[in-house]
């Protein structure tokens, strides 16, 4: 829509495909099905992943440190790979590496033993606690807590005893965790995230979740204690998932879905509680209906009293 003669622009969705008559765009990605009078297209077989390639040639470098800031504190037994860049008012506890290459943004806390792997961004005041174990090129945004305690309390009476929570977190190669999410140690054991999986902003992972590999998760979603995600999955905005289930591989959970109970891999559930999409929608086309059918139920009871010789007095429920 906005696109000039010397811009490049780029459609992925059909709905998007009408925008093509009135473009200006120098150029447009698009797939290879796509035609167009008048425009100059690139066709492609994945147009949103070759535009996130174009995309790449224009985007600024990441505003990360480079070397050590005088201003951070980093224990001398901690050690720094090569390349390393630390911001400053950074703190980086005893026995902490980083491995080469990983820029640490101002305000991070990183805890004793904790360990990053190579080419990391970790942003702006991100806390990364004691002995939480971060792989080789994962991004963390701003405001994450990765090794909060979890939650976990006894209760005796009217006294909620603390449970120690001496598991970890350990967050696998190529991940990517938007701002201001809460990862929470495992009670014993370790919370874990799988290789490749993205995380957007605001979510909870509660202690001792296991996360497969490439599984996205959108914002605002909750994942209660112990339960296990498994690969490829996809968790729309605001899902809540109870503890102690399992969700298999390549299932969806629509946005807002409550999941109570173990989801099957490959299956899409929505709604609340949690069931088969299919299932849901019969439901809700049905109860969409309710209307009409009461006012049909309540016509054959008249009917049906007219030839019962019974009074009624008109009251409607």
């Amino acid at each position: 829509h906005d696109a000039g003669p010397e811009e490049i622009t780029f459609v992925a969705n059909p709905a998007y495909l009408a925008a093509l008559k009135t473009t200006r765009a120098g150029a447009v990605v698009v797939g290879p099905e796509v035609t167009a009078a008048g425009v100059t297209l690139i066709k492609v077989d994945k147009p949103y992943v070759a535009f996130g390639a174009v995309l790449k040639m224009f985007e600024p470098p990441p505003d990360a440190p480079d070397g050590v800031s005088p201003l951070a504190a980093v224990d001398e037994t901690a050690r720094l790979g090569k390349g390393c860049g630390v911001g400053a008012f950074v703190f980086i506890g005893p026995g902490a590496a980083i491995g080469d290459g990983t820029k640490i943004c101002p305000g991070v806390y990183i805890g004793r033993d904790a360990v990053i792997g190579r080419d990391c961004l970790i942003y702006a005041n991100v806390t990364i606690r004691e002995r939480v174990k971060v792989g080789d090129r994962c991004i963390i945004h701003p405001g994450t807590v990765l090794g909060s305690d979890g939650f976990g309390f006894a209760t005796e009476g009217d006294v909620h005893h603390k449970i120690p929570q001496i598991g970890s977190v350990v967050v696998e190669d190529d991940v990517e965790i938007g701002a201001n999410c809460a990862v929470d140690r495992g009670t014993m054991g370790d919370t874990r995230i799988g290789r490749g999986s993205k995380l957007d902003n605001l979510i909870q992972i509660a202690h001792n979740v296991k996360i497969g590999e490439g599984t996205r998760i959108a914002a605002q979603t909750g994942i209660a204690g112990s339960t296990t995600i498994g690969k490829y999955c996809l968790l729309l905005g605001q899902v809540g998932v109870v503890g102690h289930i399992t969700i298999g591989d390549r299932a969806v959970l629509a946005a807002q879905a409550g999941v109570a109970k173990s989801v099957p891999p490959g299956a899409v559930y929505f709604g609340y509680p949690a069931r088969p999409i299919a299932e849901v929608k019969k439901n809700e086309a049905r109860i969409s209906m309710l209307e009409k059918l009461f006012a049909r139920v309540r016509a054959l009871e008249r009917e049906l009293a007219e030839l019962r010789g019974e009074k009624r007095d008109g009251a409607e429920d």
